[in-house]
């Protein structure tokens, strides 16, 4: 009597195996599968090219702390890549930290200037819509005082904050100074008219109208704060706007708005842990228990391995924003430092990329690299040195120039009336464009 041979099949998989079955959920609709499935194989592995995947499949679904997370083990595992900047630079720019994600797509073309994400990392330096820091017509001493007074406000001094501000708002009238006031003065009569004006010369910006909704709640105008809710609705577009926009509606007695912006958003990405976390929070707030439960669980789901969900199961009567929730991408700025001396850009790389993004709509990138270099020779060292300053005029000095060299005299002549310190601006042109010796 012969015995039937058998195939023992193991219970245990490999990273690899795990690996590769992600790899076939990487549709919209089955990235939480794929999620699931890198997970076992990063428990399995501990592969900071796994944990990278990781990363890029959170990103995919909208879940930028769980996509902080990964990277986080990514970078500890085989150091900074272009990239592990690249994917920094997407998280950094849903937190609405600018600076971050600026650093980290030029570190991550620096890296790796051929790699897999150069061309999208290239394309969103050039497309993301950066904030402006062009100063109004003889703005730029306003500016510098909204600086000061943002400094003081950090070092806990906000009667210095206050007087710098009313500087800067009479040397300039600017919306910065608007602002700074209307966050710094203690009655919401006072502050009304400063936010209103803000809001009306910050188009696109979303903090105004949030204050504005809260400062028309705590002054009974309930009407005109849920008109402001509204409006500044239309413009979140970030997870870290997302969070500003809901923690302003509990604030101002509105969770139902609340509740319906993390829908709204759900209805988008539906797989995101952080808009789950929002709709948690705002149906806690609007007082529905049962469907608080319901996204919690989901969320839990999702992201097992979530800090804030985790808390919230343990204190089901905490409602605020989980603070843990930044700290992943703080350790990551942390670590990303400056640029290695071989690898940071010189001044000259810094010019140019600034002439590139602000003239981008007026002149082409080769001109700006064939001309814009023996121009910046004729600067003197100090000038040169100078131009990392936002007041330096030498930067728009040499884009005036380029503006002319290629026929748009018109444009040049505009922008140099709309601009202050003419007089140093004068002189540089002089200089600029005084025949060789």
């Amino acid at each position: 009597m012969s015995e039937k041979r058998r195939t023992v099949v193991p219970f245990e998989r490999s990273a690899a195996y795990w690996a590769t079955r992600a790899r076939r959920h990487y549709a919209p609709s089955r990235l939480p599968d794929a999620a699931r499935l890198m997970r076992k194989a990063l428990e399995k592995s501990g592969d900071g090219n796994m944990a990278l995947e990781l990363s890029q499949i959170y990103g995919g679904m909208g879940c930028f702390t769980a996509a902080e997370r990964a990277l986080v083990k990514a970078v500890f595992q085989n150091g900074l890549t272009g990239g592990a900047c690249y994917l920094i630079a997407c998280c950094a720019l849903n937190r609405d930290e600018e600076e971050l994600g600026e650093r980290a797509l030029e570190m991550s073309l620096r890296l790796d200037p051929d790699g897999p994400y150069a061309d999208q990392a290239q394309d969103m330096l050039e497309e993301y819509p950066w904030q402006d820091w062009n100063d109004p017509p003889r703005g730029a001493r306003s500016r510098t005082l909204c600086f000061y007074a943002r400094q003081s406000l950090m070092e806990n001094n906000p009667r210095r904050a206050l007087a710098l501000a009313r500087k800067a708002w009479a040397r300039g009238k600017s919306p910065d100074a608007a602002l700074l006031i209307g966050v710094l003065l203690n009655t919401p009569q006072a502050s009304l008219p400063y936010l209103t004006y803000a809001a009306h010369h910050m188009p696109g910006r979303v903090k105004p109208h949030l204050l504005l909704a809260l400062n028309y709640a705590r002054a009974g105008r309930r009407e005109d704060a849920r008109r402001q809710l509204l409006l500044a609705r239309l413009l979140c577009s970030s997870v870290s706007q997302a969070e500003q926009y809901c923690e302003t509606a509990w604030q101002a007695g509105f969770p139902d708005l609340a509740v319906d912006l993390s829908r709204a958003l759900l209805a988008q990405s539906p797989a995101s842990a952080d808009y789950l976390r929002l709709k948690y929070l705002s149906l806690l707030h609007a007082g529905d228990d049962a469907g608080a439960r319901r996204a919690l669980a989901t969320l839990l789901e999702i992201d097992p391995d979530d800090a804030s969900a985790l808390w919230y199961s343990r204190h089901p009567d905490d409602r605020r924003l989980f603070p843990g929730r930044l700290l992943h991408l703080g350790i990551l700025a942390a670590r990303m430092g400056p640029l290695p001396e071989r690898l940071r850009p010189g001044p000259l790389n810094r010019l140019l990329h600034l002439l590139v993004m602000a003239l981008r709509d007026r002149v082409d990138t080769e001109t700006i690299y064939h001309l814009a270099p023996s121009l910046w020779r004729r600067l003197s060292p100090a000038e040169k040195r100078a131009c990392d300053n936002r007041t330096s005029p030498a930067p728009l000095a040499i884009a005036l120039c380029l503006l002319l060299r290629t026929g748009q005299g018109a444009e040049a002549r505009r922008l140099y009336a709309a601009s202050p310190n003419k007089k140093r601006i004068g002189r540089l042109l002089r200089k600029l464009n005084a025949p060789k010796e």
